[in-house]
């Protein structure tokens, strides 16, 4: 390659893609982060410190104590095609982010680019309280862990917790060791989708869903020899 192209070598793998790889082979683990990339996106949406911390990048429905009925949460607010443009824009920039080190934006994410096309009042107010999180959290980072490499999975399929009646599916997906859940290892994968159908029950939905997402690392374990 160096005969037709000016490359880079780095022999102690310490860059992939934009993350940063710290490498512990003593103890076995790895650190991945990308540190610049929640300062750069603070600054180019020019957003403004929160008064106080937010420690939570998306806001649960409320639950209606009491209510013999949850009612469903109805958003009518439109905004303008300016508006729209600066949600799509808040997407692009942290999706990559989210799918490389934080998967906790995922439900704001996934709820935000749901709606970009038609923003209302409450999508604005779920893009500010996300820059408000990443500003408090600017630099998250995730470990991984040698283990046996097997799959273990926890789902969840919360009920009307999105608009319209729908629901969401959530999955956390990461390899132990047998039979040792003391093993708290970053996830390979994070499921956070919502939910088209209407659904039997909650456990039929994130089982359903859960397990769909399973097959392909299943599949690609058993075919590197971890069965």
């Amino acid at each position: 390659m160096e005969r037709h192209y000016e490359v880079s070598v780095d022999w102690k793998g310490e860059l992939f893609c934009g993350i940063t790889l710290d490498w512990d082979y003593k103890e076995r683990q790895i650190d991945l982060s990308i540190c610049p990339h929640t300062s750069c996106a603070i600054t180019k949406h020019q957003h403004p410190p929160p008064s106080k911390p937010q420690h939570a990048p998306y806001q649960a429905v409320l639950v209606q104590y009491g209510a013999k009925v949850q009612r469903v949460a109805t958003d009518d607010s439109p905004l303008g095609q300016e508006s729209d443009q600066d949600i799509q824009d808040v997407v692009g920039t942290l999706l990559y982010f989210r799918r490389a080190v934080d998967p906790t934006l995922s439900a704001a994410l996934n709820t935000i680019a749901a709606r970009q096309a038609n923003g209302t009042q409450a999508v604005t107010a779920t893009v500010r309280q996300l820059l408000d999180y990443i500003t408090t959290h600017p630099n998250p980072a995730f470990r991984y862990v040698a283990s046996n490499m097997i799959l273990a999975l926890h789902t969840d399929a919360p009920y009307l917790s999105e608009l319209e009646g729908k629901g969401r599916a959530a999955g956390h997906f990461y390899m132990t060791n047998q039979d040792d859940e003391e093993l708290k290892n970053r996830g390979i994968l994070t499921l956070s989708a919502v939910i088209k159908r209407v659904m039997a029950s909650a456990s039929v939905a994130e089982l359903f869903y859960g397990y769909k997402q399973a097959v392909p690392p299943m599949v690609t374990l058993m075919e590197m020899g971890h069965h």
